[in-house]
């Protein structure tokens, strides 16, 4: 069978179905990702997408979370005794299945002729699916290495992630963008916190194959002020979450491994809201409380 290995997040996924391996050939992002190692996970694309959609347990599936982007409608909940992930193409001429017995090492999958979003999307949510179980999840945010370690700034769209992390570049030429949309964040089985680069970026492409010890987490918002703050362990909890896996929380079963992943970054990680302007005032309040402790000596690669 035709497939391919990748590498996110120290995990091996092996990859099967001609959408999927077509985008992943074909797509830069995933260059440096291929891999030759024994899989930890396989994403199968092996169940007849006909079939799927007109069986009574997909009829009679209970949905949970819905989103939609691109033209694309997506459904997140329950179908029987699996978890599913489904994808309507724009013309509504495609459904992109993903079917999930919690816990398994096996995602399966419809085959079908989906578009590039649709497999690029749907290997993000498989990967997903697969490693929070492992306490290891993307969580949506901008992150800049400095000195061996990382800093992963969060907020909603619009919020000015990239351009913050962007100013400090621009200050501190010796900072790089590790991932400008989903990077993965994963805890060790010593619990420490590690986060990584992914095929998966966002206005700045950037798909780096490397992980680094992560030194904290900033929730940004704006305001006509930069002033920083230290968060409780409860309000580090509200920062982090809407940043992971958002349908993820709509489920019995995932959500409590999200809730499990968030509560062990957050003991080990220290969490800041920065309220602040888009100027370089913003950047170097964020470095100097961020990056420069001396309690991160230990964590330098």
């Amino acid at each position: 069978m035709d497939k391919s290995n990748i590498k996110v997040a120290d995990f091996v996924f092996s990859v099967t179905g001609e959408s999927f391996l077509n985008y992943i050939r074909r797509s830069g992002a995933f260059r440096d990702f291929f891999t030759d190692a024994e899989p930890d996970f396989s994403v199968r694309s092996d169940l007849d997408e006909e079939e799927i959609v007109n069986s009574e347990a997909y009829g009679n599936r209970q949905s949970c979370y819905e989103i939609g982007f691109e033209g694309i409608d997506c459904s997140y909940g329950r179908m029987g005794t699996q978890i599913y992930f489904d994808m309507k193409s724009p013309d509504k001429q495609h459904t992109l299945v993903l079917l999930w017995n919690f816990g398994d090492g096996c995602v399966r999958c419809t085959s079908g002729k989906y578009s590039p979003s649709m497999a690029r999307f749907g290997l993000w949510m498989a990967f997903n699916m697969l490693c929070i179980t492992r306490k290891c999840a993307a969580v949506h945010s901008s992150v800049n290495v400095c000195d061996g370690v990382a800093a992963m700034f969060l907020g909603e769209s619009g919020t000015g992630k990239s351009t913050h992390t962007r100013l400090l570049r621009e200050r501190y030429p010796e900072m790089f963008l590790l991932n400008d949309d989903s990077p993965f964040v994963r805890v060790t089985d010593e619990g420490k916190v590690m986060v990584y680069g992914s095929p998966w970026s966002g206005k700045t492409p950037c798909y780096r194959q490397e992980v680094y010890p992560l030194a904290g987490m900033v929730r940004l918002s704006q305001a006509p002020y930069n002033k920083i703050v230290r968060l409780s362990p409860l309000q580090a909890i509200g920062a982090l979450l809407p940043s992971a896996p958002p349908a993820f929380n709509y489920v019995d079963e995932t959500a409590d491994a999200v809730c499990s992943f968030v509560s062990d970054v957050v003991s080990a990680v220290s969490f800041y809201h920065l309220e602040c302007l888009p100027d370089t005032a913003a950047a170097e309040l964020s470095f100097k409380r961020v990056f420069q402790k001396e309690e991160f000596e230990g964590l330098r690669k």
